[in-house]
C-alpha cells in the first residue's frame, strides 16, 4: 500500500446537556476500532482517538487531519456519537459541549467535515458515521439520534470532486432508521460493548472474513457488504448505507488474515500420469508436484498439495512415502518452537518458514491474555497479564496446508514481597581424613537429616515427597522420614531462566563477579594512562604522511572518552548489570577497532608501542566481557525487517562517509582501506542485538551498539572542525543515528494502542 495510512476516531458518550441521552457504546467503539486499525497485520494505520472532546477541539483536529496530505495518502475518519439536525434539516454531529438549541456554534456541522474532505489533497478518503438519522425506536434498544438527518444531502458536494479522487461515506443506517447499540437497555450501562455497526466492522477487519474475493485485502465495498449482512442478523430493520463521490476503483482498507485459495486444476497429462500403472511415472509426478508447492501462484501450489494427498495411498511404498515427505514440507513451521514471555508488553517474535503457500498461515490464540500481531511472516506475541504465577497457553499457526502449535509460557514473579530468609547452615560435623565430598548418614538415627559440609547448601530431598512449606517463623522445612543421599561433586548453581526482562531493568541473573569488575576497571585505568592527552597539540593520535592528515590527542577524542567511559561503567557493573557491561563492551570495541585501524594502516607516529599495548588491553577486556556475558544461544535469525533496513542503511551511509572528498581532494578511504572496518563492526553488532533471543543478550548488545554509535559520531567531529568537511560529519551522524534507531525498535517497539 503506497502512501501514509492515517485514521482519526472521534467518540462521544458523555454530554453536558441533560437532553442528550448518554450513549454506552462510543468509548468501546473507539478502543476496539483503534486497536484493529493500528494493528500492523490488519490496518496498519496511524491512529488518533478523540474521546468526549469539545466541538472546537474536534473541529481543529478534523481540519488538521485533512490538511497537508499527499495525494496517495489514505485517510479514514470515524464518528461515533449522536446525530442531530437543525430547523433547515442540516446534519450536525453532537459532542460533549453541544447544546441542541445552539447547534451551529456547539456541534460539528456535517458541512464543515464536507469542506475539509473536499479541500484535502488526499485522493482516498473514507468517512464512517456511526450515528442515527431518524426512524423508529424499538423497545429495549439504545438509539443514537434525536430526529431525522439526511447524509446524502449533507455530503452531496462531494459529487463534484473529480480527477480520480475517491470519497466514500459509510453510515450505520439509512436516513429513516436508527443505529443500535447492541441489545442492551438504555438504562443498563454496566456492560459496555461496541455498537452493532462498529462491532461488525471490527469483526470483518480482524478476522478477514470481509475479504470476500479472497485476494488478501479487504476493500471498502466488501467491508460494507459484510457489515450489512452482520447487522441484519442482529437488527433486521437497520440497513448500513454507502455513498461514493468521484470514486474510482476499490479502497483497500486492510489486509486479510484469511486467504481463501482456489486450487488450480491439474493439466490432463499430469492427471493421466497419476493414473499410470507404472510406479516410476507416478513417482515422477510426485517430484513434479513437490516443486509446484513452492510456486508463487498459490492456486497452482494448492492444487499440487491436494493432488499429493491422493498419492499418499499409492500402492507403491516409494511413491507413497515421497508424497508424505512432500506434504510435510508445505506445513507451516515457526522459529523458535516455543516462547517464554516476561511480565509487561515486551513482545517475543515468531518467524514463519516454508513455501509461499505455508506463509499464508494465520496466527491466533484462544487465551485472552495472549496478544498476537502478525505482519506477513513475522508474528509478535506479547501479554500484559499481571497475575502472579506461571501461565501456559499456545499460539496456533493455521493455514491451508496444515497447522503447528507453539507453546507459550508466562511467568509473573512476586517482586513486591520479600524473599524468605535462607535456612541456617548446620553445625559442621567431624569428618574422617581424608574428607569425603559428602559424609554418609549415621546408622543410629534414621530420622536426622544428613549433615553437609559447611560450604555446601542444604540439598532438597530428590526422591521423597516434599513437606508442606512452613511459615516464615520456621523457614527450615522438616526433614523427610528417610535419609536422602546428598548430591556428590555438584556445587550449587544459580537458577537459570530465560524469562525476558524489560530493557532498562537488570535481568534476574547472578551479579557480575568481582573478578570481572576488577579486571575491567584495571584495564580501563591502563587505557586512560596510555591515552592520556597531555598538553594541547603535544602529540598526535595518528598521522598519515601521504595525505598530511593528522589528529591530535585531546580531552575529547574518542580514545580517552572510551577509556573513561569504560572505567565508570565497570565500577557500576556490579549493580547495573548487563546495561553497564554493554557500555564497557561498546567502549572496548571502539578502542580495539581504532587500534587495529591505526596499526594496520601504519598511520602511527612514534607511538607504536602505546597503540600495541592499547590493542592488547582492549582485547583482554573484550574477552572478559564475552566470558561473563556469553549467551546460551547465539542467533542470527530471525530479525525484524524494518529494523534491519535502518541498520543496513546506517552501515551504508557510514561507508559512504569514508568516500566523501575533503577540500584537499582526499577522503578517509585514501588514508586507509581499513576505513570499511567501522561500518562492518557496527552492523555486525547491531545484527546480533536484533537477532538475540535472551533478554540479557538484548540488553547488553543494545547498550554496546548505542555506545559504539556515540563514539563513532565523536570520532567524526575532526572532519567538521579540522577537515572542513561538514558532509562527512553529517553523514556519519545520520548513519550512527539510523543504526541506533534500528536497534531501539527491537527493545522499545511501540504497541498498537491508540
Amino acid at each position: 500500500m503506497d502512501g501514509s495510512r492515517i485514521a482519526l476516531v472521534v467518540a462521544n458518550d458523555q454530554y453536558d446537556d441533560p437532553g442528550l441521552r448518554r450513549l454506552i457504546a462510543p468509548a468501546q467503539d473507539a478502543a476496539v476500532l483503534a486497536d484493529v486499525l493500528a494493528d500492523p497485520s490488519v490496518g496498519g494505520f496511524e491512529v488518533q482517538v478523540l474521546h468526549n472532546e469539545s466541538a472546537q477541539q474536534i473541529r481543529f483536529a478534523v481540519e488538521d487531519f485533512f490538511a497537508d496530505r499527499a495525494p496517495e495518502d489514505l485517510l479514514l475518519l470515524h464518528f461515533s456519537c449522536h446525530g442531530l439536525k437543525n430547523a433547515a434539516g442540516e446534519l450536525f454531529l453532537a459532542v460533549a459541549d453541544t447544546k441542541p438549541n445552539r447547534l451551529a456554534s456547539t456541534a460539528v456541522a456535517a458541512d464543515f467535515v464536507n469542506r475539509q474532505m473536499a479541500d484535502s489533497r488526499a485522493q482516498r478518503i473514507a468517512l464512517f458515521l456511526d450515528c442515527c438519522y431518524g426512524g423508529a425506536f424499538p423497545r429495549g434498544m439504545v438509539v443514537r439520534a434525536a430526529g431525522e438527518a439526511q447524509v446524502r444531502d449533507a455530503f452531496a458536494g462531494q459529487e463534484e470532486v473529480g480527477g480520480g479522487r475517491g470519497r466514500v461515506v459509510v453510515t450505520a443506517s439509512s436516513a429513516m432508521e436508527y443505529a443500535f447499540e447492541g441489545d442492551q437497555l438504555a438504562t443498563d450501562a454496566t456492560k459496555p460493548s461496541p455498537s452493532v455497526f462498529t462491532s461488525a466492522v471490527v469483526d470483518g477487519l480482524s478476522t478477514g472474513e470481509a475479504d470476500r474475493d479472497g485476494d488478501g485485502w479487504v476493500g471498502l465495498t466488501e467491508l460494507v457488504g459484510y457489515v450489512t449482512d452482520r447487522v441484519h442478523r442482529v437488527t433486521p430493520n437497520q440497513n448500513p448505507q454507502m455513498w461514493t463521490f468521484g470514486s474510482q476503483g476499490e479502497l483497500l482498507i486492510a489486509r486479510s488474515r484469511v486467504r481463501r485459495i482456489t486450487p488450480a486444476p491439474l493439466a490432463p497429462e499430469l492427471v493421466e500420469a497419476m493414473e499410470s500403472p507404472l510406479p516410476p511415472a507416478r513417482f515422477g509426478v510426485v517430484d513434479y508436484l513437490r516443486g509446484k508447492l513452492y510456486d508463487a501462484d498459490l492456486g497452482q501450489a494448492y492444487g499440487a498439495w491436494q493432488a499429493l494427498h491422493r498419492l499418499v495411498d499409492d500402492d507403491s511404498r516409494k511413491v507413497s512415502e515421497a508424497a508424505v515427505r512432500a506434504i510435510s514440507e508445505a506445513v507451516p513451521r515457526v522459529t523458535p518452537a516455543s516462547l517464554e514471555l516476561g511480565p509487561g508488553a515486551v513482545a517475543a517474535e515468531l518467524r514463519l518458514e516454508g513455501p509461499p503457500i505455508a506463509l499464508t498461515a494465520v496466527a491466533s490464540s484462544e487465551a485472552d491474555w495472549v496478544r498476537v500481531e502478525q505482519d506477513g511472516a513475522t508474528v509478535r506475541v506479547s501479554s500484559e497479564l499481571r497475575d502472579l504465577g506461571e501461565h501456559e497457553a499456545s499460539v496456533v499457526i493455521a493455514g491451508p496446508t496444515g497447522e503447528c502449535v507453539v507453546p507459550v509460557q508466562l511467568t509473573v514473579p512476586d517482586t513486591d514481597s520479600e524473599p524468605p530468609p535462607p535456612p541456617p547452615e548446620p553445625e559442621p560435623q567431624p569428618k574422617p581424613a581424608p574428607p569425603l565430598p559428602v559424609p554418609e548418614p549415621e546408622p543410629k538415627s534414621q530420622t536426622e537429616p544428613v549433615a553437609q559440609p559447611a560450604a555446601q547448601p542444604i540439598p532438597e530431598p530428590a526422591a521423597q515427597p516434599q513437606p508442606v512449606a512452613q511459615p516464615r517463623a520456621q523457614p527450615v522445612p522438616e526433614p523427610s522420614a528417610q535419609p536422602q543421599p546428598a548430591p556428590k561433586h555438584e556445587p550449587a548453581q544459580p537458577a537459570r531462566t530465560s524469562v525476558p526482562t524489560p530493557v532498562g531493568q537488570v535481568p534476574a541473573k547472578t551479579p557480575v563477579p568481582w573478578w570481572a569488575v576488577g579486571v575491567l576497571a584495571l584495564g580501563a585505568l591502563v587505557l586512560i594512562y596510555l591515552n592520556w592527552p597531555g598538553e594541547a597539540y603535544s602529540h598526535k593520535l595518528w598521522y598519515d604522511p601521504n595525505t598530511d592528515w593528522r589528529v591530535y590527542r585531546s580531552a575529547t577524542d574518542p580514545m580517552i572518552l572510551s577509556s573513561i567511559g569504560a572505567l565508570l561503567a565497570s565500577l557500576l557493573a556490579r549493580w547495573a548489570g548487563p546495561i553497564a557491561l554493554g557500555v564497557v563492551a561498546g567502549c572496548a570495541a571502539s578502542v580495539l577497532e581504532d587500534a587495529v585501524l591505526v596499526l594496520g594502516a601504519r598511520i602511527v607516529e612514534g607511538g607504536s608501542g602505546t597503540w600495541l599495548m592499547t590493542l592488547v588491553v582492549a582485547a583482554v577486556m573484550v574477552a572478559v566481557l564475552l566470558i561473563v556475558l556469553w549467551p546460551e544461544n547465539w542467533r542470527l535469525w530471525p530479525v525484524s525487517p524494518p529494523a534491519v533496513v535502518l541498520v543496513v542503511a546506517g552501515g551504508i551511509l557510514l561507508l559512504i562517509s569514508a568516500f566523501i572528498k575533503h577540500p584537499d581532494d582526499f577522503a578517509f578511504i585514501d588514508v586507509t582501506k581499513l576505513a570499511v572496518l567501522e561500518p562492518l563492526v557496527i552492523v555486525a553488532m547491531a545484527w546480533l542485538a536484533l537477532a538475540a533471543a535472551e533478554s540479557r543478550s538484548i540488553a547488553w548488545l543494545s547498550a554496546t551498539v548505542a555506545t559504539y554509535a556515540v563514539l563513532s559520531t565523536i570520532a567524526a567531529v575532526p572532519a567538521l572542525t579540522d577537515g572542513d568537511s561538514p558532509a562527512t560529519f553529517l553523514t556519519a551522524l545520520l548513519a550512527n543515528a539510523l543504526v541506533a534507531a534500528g536497534v531501539l525498535t527491537r527493545v522499545l517497539r511501540p504497541q498498537s494502542h491508540p
